[in-house]
């Protein structure tokens, strides 16, 4: 066992001498075959599962979309009232802007919930035909529901309320 490990760890170091002299937090480990899961726009990465086993908000919303603004103050309240287990509210920006042209964006639009700078391809991206929408994600990450136009925190209760019984336990991973 013993040397099996310390071939894990010589593998390691191997890999990340690989890196030069770059600094172990701007080293790219997805290079080397490490999934971080997907990037936000904080710097941080989503779980490499993408919360699998939690119900799943994603916003997608954009600057130009005025009633986006709106619901904003909606879904920063129904994500401060999920508890760590509950509902992950995140966001998905429609125009696909890069991660620094996000930041401001998202400060300026007071978003207090994480965003997304690309789409897991654990996740179905559906035909958006209209802002905002937002997409409701199983547990098993597939695709429940999208919820179109501005949402309320009552309304994204009911809506979470409402699938979480009509799906079976077993379906869910």
């Amino acid at each position: 066992m013993r040397a099996v490990c310390l071939a894990l760890l010589s593998a390691w170091v191997f890999l990340i001498s690989l890196g030069g002299c770059k600094p172990i937090e701007n080293l790219d480990v997805t290079a080397y075959g490490f999934d971080r899961g997907t990037l936000l726009v904080d710097g941080r990465y989503t779980p490499d599962d993408h919360w699998e086993g939690r119900w799943k908000l994603v916003n997608v919303w954009a600057r130009w979309c005025k009633p986006c603004w709106q619901e904003m103050p909606e879904l920063n309240q129904f994500s401060a009232l999920q508890n760590p287990d509950g509902v992950q509210v995140l966001g998905y920006n429609f125009d696909q802007l890069e991660q620094q042209a996000l930041k401001p964006l998202i400060s300026e639009m007071n978003i207090r919930f994480p965003v997304l700078t690309s789409w897991p391809d654990v996740w179905e991206f559906p035909d958006i035909k209209g802002l905002p929408a937002t997409l409701l994600i199983a547990p098993d990450n597939s695709l429940v529901k999208v919820l179109w136009g501005p949402q309320t925190v009552a309304s994204l209760k009911k809506e979470v309320t409402l699938a979480q019984a009509t799906i079976p336990v077993s379906t869910v991973k």
